[in-house]
């Protein structure tokens, strides 16, 4: 009876190893599927955020329009409007 058990036990611990062995082929196969969709990277967490010099609002760096001065705007509306000032 109790040698069935340890059968049994050590049938289960090798299929365990087997079947993380399998998923570890995979991620390195695959990395960019590893990740499920709803975490995010830690360069979409970090991305920084810049105002915009006619409206104040704050849009993502990489959604800015800037001047020759470095000045972020929301849009390329905005850019001329802050241009037109007198």
């Amino acid at each position: 009876m109790i040698v069935r058990l340890i059968v049994f036990i050590a049938i289960f611990v090798i299929g365990w190893w087997l079947y993380r062995q399998v998923l570890a082929f995979q991620r390195t196969k695959n990395p960019s599927k590893s990740h499920s969709p709803s975490k995010t990277t830690e360069k979409d967490a970090q991305e920084n955020m810049v105002r915009c010099e006619q409206c104040k609002i704050h849009v993502p760096r990489s959604h800015a329009i800037h001047d020759q001065e470095a000045n972020a705007f929301c849009s390329k509306e905005h850019l001329q409007a802050f241009h037109k000032k007198p």
